[in-house]
């Protein structure tokens, strides 16, 4: 009589998180889930460290590096969900998206050099995110979770269209609606492919196994959202410092380059480019 064998568990273990993504489990290596969904969120951190590589470089304030480490903190935690697909690990992808969303929504409300709200707006931030953490916790609804970050996102947008209202008409003005109308493009798109993999999964399962891997890859739609939103997030926070560095009326001592014809940073102006600048003016 032959015994039946038992299935061994994955590496991980048991799925215990609440949500687990369209992309088929452990099909590309023992040790990662979800390998494409892993691996996508080495955009976040690359972009992360390069921002703040360029921060300090340029010798920004500290507060300009610290929407760049959220971002990387939400990298790293959903490297970890998507790696184990584990309870603990899905709250360390989910939560940091509302405590970076926080950082992200002080940054933009506090442009000056001074506090313009005192203790008032870190405190509700915090506040906000302990409830949000708590009731998270008590609810268990990832519905939850995602309305809460949308309120965030919501919020900051509304802000970021005001201040680009209070920048002078010209050329400064137009590079700064490109970035924002850049990052909500990549976001906006990244939320897009984000839907249909959740709505045509078994649609987008039964064409990878068609075509097969490596090309089925591409068809990965949750690691396409991971990179829309990372540099959708990374374009708003250069958007978000330089327009800083504007209202503080500090344009001339910094601008904005791209590096590889995409990634946007802002560098500070070199004393010939200035002496070039004040040339050209008094030409003009």
């Amino acid at each position: 009589m032959n015994e039946m064998k038992e299935t061994p568990l994955p590496f991980w273990g048991e799925t215990t998180a609440t949500l687990d993504w369209c992309e088929e489990n452990y099909i590309v290596h023992k040790y990662i889930a979800e390998f494409i969904n892993t691996t996508t969120n080495l955009i976040f951190i690359t972009l992360a460290i390069f921002g703040i590589y360029t921060t300090f470089k340029c010798g920004l304030p500290f507060r300009h590096a610290f929407g760049y480490a959220a971002i990387a903190l939400i990298g790293i935690g959903s490297w970890w969900f998507h790696m184990t697909l584990l309870y603990e690990f899905q709250l360390l992808d989910e939560l940091p998206m509302i405590y970076a969303a926080c950082v992200l929504t002080h940054d933009i409300f506090e442009t000056g050099e001074k506090r313009k709200f005192g203790l008032f707006l870190p405190l509700a931030l915090f506040i906000y995110a302990l409830s949000v953490t708590a009731a998270y916790l008590y609810i268990n609804n990832p519905v939850f979770h995602q309305i809460s970050y949308a309120l965030l996102v919501i919020v900051l947008n509304f802000r970021s269209i005001y201040l680009l209202t209070q920048v002078p008409k010209g050329q400064t003005r137009i590079l700064m609606k490109k970035l924002l109308f850049t990052s909500w493009t990549t976001f906006g798109l990244g939320f897009f492919l984000w839907n249909v993999d959740n709505i045509a999964c078994h649609q987008l399962i039964a064409a990878r196994r068609r075509i097969g891997m490596p090309l089925s890859h591409l068809l990965e739609l949750h690691g396409w959202w991971h990179i829309g939103t990372a540099f959708g997030t990374y374009y708003w926070i250069v958007f978000s410092n330089y327009i800083r560095i504007i209202l503080l009326h500090k344009e001339n001592e910094y601008n904005i380059k791209w590096g590889l014809g995409f990634v946007p940073y802002v560098a500070k102006i070199s004393t010939t480019s200035k002496k070039e600048i004040k040339l050209n003016s008094k030409v003009e």
